[in-house]
């Protein structure tokens, strides 16, 4: 096998047993790995959003969002929080969960790492988020509200 072995030799040496005992180069193995997924049949009634795909929308200064799933009346997105940034304070009108994934948020004077879960009640105004380190969040809520609304209430 050589780098210039295409993704189609290297499978095919593959599946007759002549694979050199070390692995293919990084671009191939990715290019093989690129390809097995594209072909993956999907399970039914499952709906499978890669962590790769879908695309992270700015949406208040060092915030980023992506949208997971949109239900009615709900929606469940990702929120990457830069070191420093902060969420402003919010109303509720439905339920929130979130789970913190990676780094940390403090709100109302407590810290809650990753794995913690936080569920704010309908009704609830929400004191600021703020993310000393960063962090990345999964919450299920009622949809996101368009950016504008959030800047406004970030001024207040």
């Amino acid at each position: 096998m050589t780098e210039h072995d295409s993704p189609d030799d290297i499978l095919l040496a593959a599946l007759a047993g002549l694979l050199p005992v070390q692995e293919p180069e990084a671009p191939v193995r990715l290019a093989l790995r690129e390809r097995i997924l594209a072909q993956a049949v999907k399970p039914k009634g499952m709906t499978v959003l890669r962590a790769d795909e879908g695309e992270w929308q700015p949406i208040l200064p060092g915030i980023r969002i992506k949208s997971l799933r949109k239900g009615e009346g709900t929606e469940t997105t990702l929120w990457r929080i830069d070191a420093g940034a902060s969420v402003p304070p919010h109303p509720h009108r439905q339920q929130e969960e979130c789970l913190v994934l990676e780094g940390s948020v403090i709100q109302s004077g407590v810290e809650y790492f990753a794995g913690d879960f936080l569920l704010a009640e309908a009704g609830l105004d929400h004191e600021a988020f703020l993310s000393p380190r960063g962090a990345l969040l999964m919450i299920r809520s009622e949809p996101v509200p368009d950016p504008r609304v959030l800047v406004s209430l970030q001024k207040r």
